[in-house]
């Protein structure tokens, strides 16, 4: 796990080194540059696999010179199926000869998490693994090509690029940026899966999506899932560095969890982290419960109103943008407490609610989308649009009695009507589809079980949580990896039938093969929505009042649902919303310095 950062075109070298020096938290190891005339190529390195000096980066293999942030599971498969001769026990070096055989083809054999850099000949190639779990940014001025795993790195090169009101909308519809945007309309994420070559200042994108191509082959069976996940996690104990896990005491984290502790002969050590005074958001007993049955070196903690504070302010200070999810302050408070433990690589959960329908509103959205089928609907149309609600189901309906996509991603925060009464400024209907067009493009029909778990896949998973995944443990030095998210099972799961996958209960399959390693008290839990104290800390502690203070310098938002949400908060309601708007106020308060 790494950092990789390039200029292609001229540059100022001490500025360049700047730049680079930004990412080093990515990779405390080891750094290496090459940097000649119109070409800087750098890298830092969190050593994980391979610690030997030959596997340091950039590393040039048959004149071609690699950058790559992230691991390649199957590197010894592929070298051992491919016959390819390397000098090196790393999966860089795999990467690279695969690129020189398959070319473009490249993410076709590579089952791991990746942004990939290929100086080949003054041709640079850069690739994205297909579900966004690394980073992966670009821009382009006059004749300057940057790319960098972080937005920061680009901004030390281009400081006169600025962030922008409207792609505000975005982040409030969706907690975060989506790919291709960022908040500033110069600089761009490569998408997931994505391929771009920049040649003679010319660029080309283009997007490798294995799972909207997926074609419908057969419904496997639980065992075949369950091989899958085994394997999937076997993959992910390669390592020459400490390991370990988070473990909430859900389903899906204990369940990786355990079948990472059968494949060890030491406890597997496994984190979790609770609230003080707070027993109805602490889960820590049923994570406690979950590490006795497994046998892991459970290390639970406990975070406070201070810790919260603390955190959030070291939070905001490090994001490049902000991130509208309240589960990344208790993430940075963990994190941390991993990293004093000693260890550099972490499993964790994510992706099976997506992949098994884990959330109870997919079950309630595929309902809503029934009223689409009413033959006589115009009079609902025509009333959903005179009687206007604050609340997101009064969107969804008329959405589908305006014949819109209705489900956009269990990430959607605000409504576009909700952010029309918010801002300063016309949101129209549909602002936020305009977002993810391009995903919709793909699939093809945007709705259905298949079209739900698609989009969260790409942007609840891309966008925000795994973001917050690396953004986070990566400032820590930590590399974290999610064995749900492998290539092969999602594909084997996108090529059965989503019905099957959905079924008349949330994650019926996953929840059958996590009875084989798990207490019944775990597997048949009620699924709680994370959740922790943080809107209580911020009104006991007076932080709430950040969004007044920041709004009197910008006018971003009109005042009265500003208060609306504010009061209704402190009854439970609207937290997350408020919590958005509070942290982008958080993050403007410092970018803007108020």
């Amino acid at each position: 796990m790494c950092a990789i950062f390039g200029i292609v075109g001229r540059y100022d070298k001490s500025k360049a080194m700047k730049a680079f020096a930004a990412l080093s938290h990515r990779g405390p190891d080891n750094s290496g540059v090459v940097a000649r005339n119109g070409l800087f190529l750098g890298h830092h390195r969190l050593a994980v696999i391979d610690p030997l000096p030959e596997a340091d980066q950039p590393m040039c293999v048959d004149g071609v010179t690699v950058l790559l942030n992230g691991e390649i599971y199957n590197y010894r498969e592929l070298k051992e199926e491919l016959g390819l001769n390397c000098r090196t026990r790393s999966d860089t070096e795999v990467a690279a000869r695969l690129f020189l055989e398959y070319g473009r083809r490249l993410p076709e054999y590579i089952r791991g998490m990746y942004a990939i850099a290929f100086w080949d000949g003054g041709v640079l190639h850069l690739f994205r693994d297909p579900f966004g779990k690394k980073p992966l940014y670009w821009a382009k001025s006059g004749d300057r090509f940057v790319f960098a795993s972080e937005i920061g790195a680009i901004l030390e090169i281009f400081p006169h690029f600025r962030w922008s009101r409207e792609r505000i909308c975005s982040y409030l519809s969706f907690q975060s940026f989506v790919s291709p945007d960022t908040l500033y309309p110069q600089i761009h994420q490569l998408e997931p899966g994505g391929y771009l070559r920049y040649e003679g200042s010319e660029t080309f994108i283009d997007v490798y999506d294995p799972v909207a191509s997926a074609v419908f082959a057969r419904n496997p069976d639980s065992d075949e899932i369950e091989e899958s996940i085994r394997e999937s996690v076997k993959y992910r104990l390669v390592s020459d560095a400490p390991m370990g896990a988070l473990l909430s005491g859900g389903v899906d984290s204990s369940l990786v969890a355990a079948l990472a502790q059968r494949e060890m002969q030491d406890p597997l050590p496994t984190f979790t982290v609770g609230y003080a005074e707070y027993e109805k958001y602490d889960e820590r007993r049923f994570a406690d419960e979950a590490a006795r049955h497994i046998g892991s070196d459970h290390r639970s903690f406990e975070m406070d109103m201070d810790d919260f504070l603390q955190s959030v302010d070291e939070l905001a200070a490090h994001l490049d943008e902000p991130l509208g999810d309240p589960a990344a302050v208790p993430l940075w408070f963990l994190a941390k407490k991993v990293r004093e433990s000693g260890i550099k690589v972490l499993l964790s959960g994510d992706g099976a609610d997506e992949l098994f329908f884990g959330y109870r509103p997919y079950y309630e959205m595929a309902d809503i989308e029934g009223a689409k089928e009413l033959k006589y609907r115009n009079w609902l149309r025509n009333y959903f649009r005179s009687n206007y609600s604050p609340n997101r189901e009064w969107e969804w309906y008329k959405r589908v009695f305006d014949g819109s996509v209705l489900f956009r991603s269990s990430a959607e925060l605000f409504t576009d009507l909700q952010q029309n009464r918010l801002l300063k400024q016309n949101v129209k209907d549909d602002t936020s589809m305009s977002r993810i067009a391009h995903h919709a493009e793909r699939f093809g029909e945007p709705s259905g079980a298949g079209w739900m778990s698609y989009i969260d896949l790409k942007v609840q998973l891309g966008e925000v949580f795994l973001k917050k995944l690396d953004r986070v443990t990566m400032a820590h030095g930590i590399e974290a990896r999610s064995p749900f998210m492998d290539r092969k099972l999602v594909e084997r799961l996108f090529s059965a039938d989503p019905g099957w996958r959905m079924g008349d209960s949330p994650k019926r399959v996953l929840k059958d093969i996590a009875s084989k390693y798990l207490p019944n008290g775990i597997v048949g839990r009620k699924k709680k929505g994370f959740s922790y104290p943080y809107m209580e800390w911020l009104h006991e502690s007076g932080e709430i009042d950040l969004v007044y203070r920041v709004n009197r310098e910008i006018g971003l938002f009109a005042k009265e649902p500003l208060t609306f949400m504010v009061e209704r908060s402190k009854k439970g309601r609207f937290k997350h919303h408020l919590y958005a708007v509070w942290f982008l106020c958080k993050w403007l308060e410092r970018e803007l310095g108020l």
